[in-house]
């Protein structure tokens, strides 16, 4: 997951397998590098409409 795939200026990523761990860890970047506080459904939502299925998200 690039952040710059979510629309920041932004070199920073996270090379694991999708799971709500990396969810949060999107999440907290986004709040702390960025000043945005998205919900983690939010983050979610996001993943989801650049083509990942929540199936392929692991718990």
């Amino acid at each position: 997951m690039r952040c710059e795939d979510y629309g920041f200026e932004c070199e920073f990523i996270l090379d694991e397998e999708k799971t709500v761990g990396l969810i949060e860890k999107l999440r907290a970047h986004f709040e702390e590098e960025h000043g945005i506080d998205y919900t983690i459904e939010a983050v979610t939502q996001m993943i989801t409409n650049r083509g990942h299925s929540l199936e392929s998200i692991r718990k």
